[in-house]
């Protein structure tokens, strides 16, 4: 970084100490045996998805592009930040769900859900398929929304997209890798026949 864009490390610092407490949250939860609702979940798990955190990071790296005002954004949590953290949240909690809860897991939105309305986990996917449309309708206003910061949004965007890439129809390839491996196979080295 040069000279004058080393204010940035100090966004870049408040978003790891954030995240890092909620991670704390989350362990506290988990070691106490706590399930908590579906509103306190989200609110902690949509930041330890990290969007936030990876959002303000590519900032870091965007040079003039990436103004005082689009770190403010970042670091204050915005609607898009939220729906990005969302979006990658519940698609991952999603494919977890299908593919099992593992026992070092605090409770996943999709249990929360089902276990706060007393419904199935089919109704429970839905739902939280739902919410994942909400964010994805946020992010596509949020060009409009902050015209000033265009490439910025548009990166956090871009960050949020993805995360289909990994969770898609519901599978894990940030948890198991081969999926992933053969995605980017898909994209980016096997040649499509013409």
């Amino acid at each position: 970084l040069e000279p004058h864009e080393k204010y940035r490390n100090v966004y870049n610092r408040k978003g790891f100490q954030t995240l890092s407490k909620y991670y704390l949250q989350e362990a506290e939860w988990f070691h106490q045996g706590y399930t908590p609702s579906f509103k306190e979940q989200v609110n902690v798990s949509v930041i330890t998805a990290g969007g936030q955190l990876l959002s303000i990071g590519l900032l870091v790296g965007m040079g003039d592009v990436a103004t005082k005002e689009a770190f403010e954004w970042a670091i204050g949590n915005t609607d898009a930040i939220w729906a990005c953290g969302e979006v990658s949240r519940f698609m991952d909690d999603m494919s977890a769900f299908k593919n099992g809860r593992n026992k070092m897991d605090v409770a996943s939105s999709v249990e929360c859900y089902i276990k706060e309305h007393n419904v199935s986990s089919e109704v429970a996917l839905a739902k939280i398929g739902s919410f994942v449309e909400d964010a994805w309708k946020t992010l596509n206003q949020a060009p409009f929304k902050y015209p000033t910061i265009f490439p910025v949004v548009q990166r956090v965007t871009s960050l949020a997209k993805s995360m289909t890439l990994l969770f898609l129809d519901k599978r894990d390839a940030y948890t198991y890798s081969k999926d992933f491996k053969d995605t980017l196979k898909r994209h980016f080295v096997k040649h499509i026949p013409l």
